[in-house]
């Protein structure tokens, strides 16, 4: 359970010192009724696309945008031959954010308050170095945290504002724990999740936390189906595997089903990778199909951003994706077989070419998932969850008064 912060712990400037204890959490209370507060998130800086930063970014701008203060921590990647050059003693920061993740993105960052971090030698709650910031934050203030960085749960420990878990993977919630830990260990019990089968995975290992459901939005301004069927090709698109072993996994599954299938060999596989927002998607809705092998995905919005193309679904029933996986909207697999799934692809083929797959129906199957998971909802949503907390802070800060 986290403690209700004492008085003395408020980090905020021009605070009359003279001020009781009960007095100065009645000015917690107003600085969270009149908004007068900052939502931190703490970001990984990653030199390859990853949904899960874009997810959080997207995040970060809906609550600027809803007149909310943000502000997203990092600690910097470094050019490391510069790094390792004894007479170069400024280290060569690499600002990913600022030349990478805008193309990866479907909306504007330029605007977000990206402020680096130091080294890990650095103490979150003090310190800092030449090119960065220590961590400060007020108590009526909020951080998210990413699921599998229980280093920055530690470090944030004495941090005295509300902590939330951004939970997107149940793949890494335990990475990085000690046997028998959990985030209560360190303080926390607040999450928000991005599915149901991480919610439920979380009640199995940690019961006891505070679990808020978010779902994500797909951008149907970018993700939606070409105008004419004519534009869609018989070639089937993939994103390759988050490691080295599921890319193996993919191209054997690609060539299984070259061998299975002799008669479509001709049949052209698109990768859909090292593409900003836009090209992927354009190229993502002239795919008759797509695969998706991610069989440790935390939700998985590949097959909705399909789906949302008018682009077939060959996929793996993964745990994480469980929610949205129906018979009728995709040709899916027991999750991770590889075998079942070389052979989908030729039955999928054999359909699409004989023209089986209507594209109105199809299209009216997709729609039904894909009403679940807008853009909007996501923006209402999230909006909503800070206004839960704001009201749950204000509870425990009231409890906390001395009588």
């Amino acid at each position: 359970m986290e403690e209700t912060p004492e008085a003395t712990a408020v980090k905020m400037d021009e605070v009359d010192p003279n001020l009781s204890h009960n007095d100065l959490i009645d000015l917690l209370i107003d600085k969270l009724h009149n908004n007068d507060f900052t939502v931190h998130f703490y970001s990984p800086c990653m030199n390859t696309p990853s949904g899960g930063i874009g997810v959080l970014l997207r995040l970060a701008r809906s609550l600027k945008d809803n007149g909310h203060r943000v502000k997203i921590w990092y600690e910097p990647r470094y050019d490391q031959k510069a790094s390792m050059d004894a007479s170069n003693k400024a280290k060569k920061r690499i600002d990913l954010f600022d030349k990478f993740y805008p193309t990866w993105v479907d909306f504007d960052i330029s605007d977000l308050d990206f402020t680096p971090l130091g080294d890990k030698r650095v103490d979150f709650v003090g310190g800092g170095s030449q090119d960065s910031a220590p961590l400060k934050v007020d108590t009526q203030d909020f951080f998210l945290i990413p699921e599998g960085f229980p280093n920055i749960m530690d470090k944030t420990a004495k941090v005295t504002c509300k902590r939330i878990v951004l939970a997107q993977s149940w793949l890494y919630v335990l990475s990085g724990m000690q046997n028998g830990q959990t985030w209560q260990n360190f303080g926390i019990r607040d999450v928000i999740s991005v599915s149901d089968a991480i919610t439920e995975y979380l009640d199995t290992i940690m019961p006891g936390l505070n679990i808020k459901r978010l779902k994500q939005g797909i951008n149907r301004d970018i993700f939606c189906p070409p105008k004419k069927r004519s534009e869609k090709y018989p070639c089937i698109g993939f994103v390759n595997g988050r490691d080295s072993i599921a890319m193996i996994k993919l191209y054997n599954m690609i060539k299984m089903f070259a061998l299975a299938c002799p008669h479509f060999r001709w049949v052209k596989f698109v990768e859909l990778n090292n593409l900003s927002r836009e090209e992927f998607a354009d190229r993502l809705k002239t795919c008759a199909f797509v695969l998706y092998a991610d069989d440790v995905a935390g939700f998985g919005t590949l097959p909705l951003e399909a789906m949302a193309c008018g682009t077939h679904v060959i996929g793996w029933a993964a745990f994480g994706s469980k929610e949205y996986i129906q018979s009728n909207n995709g040709f899916w697999c027991n999750n991770g077989d590889v075998f079942q799934m070389a052979e989908m692809i030729g039955v999928a083929m054999d359909k699409w070419l004989s023209g089986e797959m209507d594209r109105e129906d199809t299209q009216s199957t997709h729609e039904q998932v894909l009403n679940n998971y807008t853009v909007e909802g996501e923006k209402s949503r999230i909006a909503e969850l800070i206004e839960e907390y704001k009201t749950e802070r204000k509870h425990e800060l009231e409890r906390s008064k001395k009588h």
